[in-house]
């Protein structure tokens, strides 16, 4: 605790560490004098032990200026107060005739001003120390009666050792200075490299307490960097993550190898990510585990590509099975009749029979291969909305009568229930693409006897259109699929309808790029209702 006043003050890592020195320097001092006052204690005396506790309790109020700051101020208290007593107790041996060179102790002030002063002062407060040695020792070689060449040969080897250190800590200090500056310096760039990275990296000691963080895995867990170091992962991991991966930990240890992983998981910060990571021990020399490191990449985006080919994968299979099916069949059936009329093997009255029943099968395809070009430029982004005032009751009416005789066929009940002169705002043709699928599905899976509704309303900003039947219904799955525009495989009507399953897909995607909003509820065996919401007008 001692050891780290003052430091949150510090501008520069350098400055820490020259606080961490000083601090260093008071506590010797302090449990130097006390020790002292111990041993003259044990000696019978007393004077000096007050002396010592004294000297003890002003040393410690350096402290006190560094948690308030005062770094300089108190730099310049230490080397005085230092000074003083030991000029004082000096004296106090020299007017008593004791020979104990208790001045020599200003070489040790010396040095210490050299480190904890800075600019010209240290120049000044170094002689000026070294002054009041001289005046000491001038008086302590007078007291002992010390004259002529000994006594200037004393004052002459002091002055050259004085100087000698002098220029030693003056090269040493700036060496040292010079180190740490270029230390701080790739620490900061080995800091920036950390932070900058896109990974989460960190640094944990065989317990698990953590060294070293970078910014983005400090964030990721609502911490600042300095505020991890020391803690445990056990304190700042979430209680899922961390009994995910203790075991992980452990494996580390027990067998100095490296372990990875890829999972799912939610961070504190709310996000969820598809972690991709390791644990990786260094090993000293001894061959023991140092440290832990540890390196995590947030792959979502991969992760979503990987799911995103999958699907791509899955819908071109699918549209294999469409133009083998139903492409490629029908054409298969136009070429075997026509290659029997050829070949006179039926009729002409037999094959005129056939001709209507290859005028449905001919729509079909007609159709199937409309849509599956239609589809093909909206996932290519070929198709743009150029929307405009629409009539909706028009187009539905409109698109509705195209399947007539369809509807009179199955005998379904078919009602349109919207508003003359309804309108929204809507590409028209896409519009029409759309509700022409809609109407189409609603009838192909609806049994005879049934019924459909088309309904419309409006409010102050929205059309809305409903198209409800009583058919057979779809699961919640494949209303997931739809409303993510998937493509449908296609399933037989209940009249035995055929289709390529593109349908509800093109729908949906041209409506929302008209800035509709589709919503589907379904029941099996129930019916199925489509709500379309249309911007009334120019968004």
């Amino acid at each position: 605790m001692f050891l780290r006043t003052g430091m949150s003050h510090a501008q520069t890592p350098l400055d820490k560490r020259r606080i961490a020195l000083f601090n260093y320097l008071i506590l010797f001092c302090v449990a130097t004098s006390l020790i002292l006052g111990g041993i003259t204690l044990s000696f019978g005396l007393f004077i000096q032990p007050v002396l010592c506790l004294i000297a003890s309790i002003l040393l410690s109020i350096s402290w006190l200026f560094n948690a308030y700051g005062r770094i300089q101020f108190s730099k310049g208290y230490f080397i005085c107060l230092c000074v003083i007593m030991i000029v004082g107790a000096s004296l106090i041996y020299i007017q008593e005739g004791q020979d104990v060179d208790l001045e020599n102790m200003l070489f040790a002030a010396m040095a210490i001003a050299m480190f904890l002063v800075d600019g010209f002062r240290k120049h000044l407060t170094y002689w000026f120390i070294f002054t009041c040695f001289l005046v000491l020792k001038v008086l302590s070689l007078n007291a002992q009666g010390i004259e002529g060449t000994i006594f200037g040969l004393t004052l002459i080897n002091n002055i050259v050792v004085a100087s000698v250190l002098y220029l030693f800590l003056y090269v040493f200090r700036s060496i040292l200075i010079k180190a740490f500056d270029r230390s701080d310096q790739h620490e900061q760039t080995l800091r920036s490299l950390l932070d900058n990275a896109p990974l989460l990296m960190a640094l944990v000691d065989s317990n698990g307490n953590f060294i070293l963080v970078n910014h983005n895995y400090a964030r990721r867990f609502g911490y600042k960097p300095r505020d991890l170091i020391g803690k445990n992962r056990k304190e700042v991991l979430p209680e899922h993550i961390f009994e995910k991966h203790e075991p992980m930990f452990q494996e580390v240890l027990t067998t100095k190898s490296q372990v990875s992983f890829l999972e799912e998981t939610s961070l504190p910060d709310g996000s969820v990510i598809s972690a991709n990571g390791k644990y990786e021990p260094i090993i000293n020399s001894d061959g023991n585990i140092e440290s832990i490191a540890i390196c995590v990449d947030d792959v979502s985006e991969l992760v979503r590509a990987h799911k995103a080919l999958k699907v791509a994968n899955e819908t071109k299979d699918k549209l294999f099975s469409i133009i083998a099916h139903d492409i490629k069949s029908p054409l298969n059936l136009f070429h075997s009749i026509l290659s029997l009329n050829h070949d006179d093997v039926i009729s002409k009255k037999q094959f005129i029979e056939y001709q209507e029943s290859l005028k449905q099968r001919l729509t079909s395809l007609t159709g199937t291969v409309d849509e599956l070009l239609e589809w093909a430029r909206m996932q290519l982004g070929g198709i743009s909305a150029y929307p405009a005032k629409v009539n909706v009751s028009s187009v539905v009416h409109e698109n509705a009568e195209l399947f007539h005789t369809l509807i009179q066929r199955k005998n379904i009940n078919f009602k349109i229930d919207t508003p003359e002169g309804m309108e929204a705002w809507i590409d028209e043709n896409h519009f029409k693409v759309a509700i022409r699928n809609l109407i189409h599905n609603a009838i192909k899976y609806t049994n005879g006897g049934g019924s459909i509704n088309v309904v419309g309303d409006q409010n102050e900003s929205e059309t809305i259109v409903r198209i409800k039947d009583t058919g057979v219904g779809m699961s919640s799955d494949r209303i997931d699929s739809i409303i993510k525009k998937e493509i449908q495989k296609s399933k037989t009507g209940t009249a035995q309808e055929t289709g390529a399953g593109l349908g509800l897909s093109l729908s949906l995607g041209l409506l929302e790029k008209n800035n509709c909003n589709i919503s589907v509820t379904s029941e099996i065996d129930k019916g199925t209702t489509i709500e379309i919401k249309i911007p009334k007008s120019e968004c």
